[in-house]
């Protein structure tokens, strides 16, 4: 009997604690409570950070604009007014353009049929060369 009381009493006051701990809210109240309350929080917070960049962009301004204004109070005054600096950078003389140096292939002069410049020039020109010159002595050719 005194387990059945003592088992009644726990129940009874487990039962009292569930009905006053949720003060009768569903489950999805307490989440929108909570989403509500989270919510507010990040605005306030997105506010709070929003101002304080605000300022920190506008002290980094106004110290930019005080320092070119003492900048430009400190440059020489010319004809026309506070001397500008020039947009191209200091006159340099171009370098000197040297083509590279041909190169003579011995291999390649032997693969056209001949070793010597001047036959090749002469072949340019429209000249015979040497060799067309004998031919046309022994009396072949075209």
């Amino acid at each position: 009997m005194n387990k059945k009381l003592l088992l009644a009493g726990a129940l009874a006051v487990v039962g009292f604690f569930t009905l006053t701990a949720f003060d009768g809210k569903t489950a999805a109240q307490q989440k929108e409570e909570i989403a509500a309350a989270v919510t507010a929080k990040l605005d306030t917070l997105r506010t709070e950070k929003t101002a304080e960049c605000d300022t920190r962009v506008q002290e980094e301004a106004t110290m930019r604009i005080e320092a070119w204004k003492a900048e430009m109070a400190a440059a020489p005054v010319g004809k026309g007014g506070v001397k500008k600096g020039g947009a191209k950078g200091p006159k340099v003389d171009p370098l000197p353009v040297t083509p590279p140096p041909a190169k003579v292939d011995p291999k390649k002069d032997k693969m056209e049929g001949g070793t010597k410049a001047d036959e090749k020039k002469s072949k340019m020109e429209g000249q015979p060369t040497t060799t067309e010159k004998k031919k046309s002595k022994m009396g072949g050719g075209n």
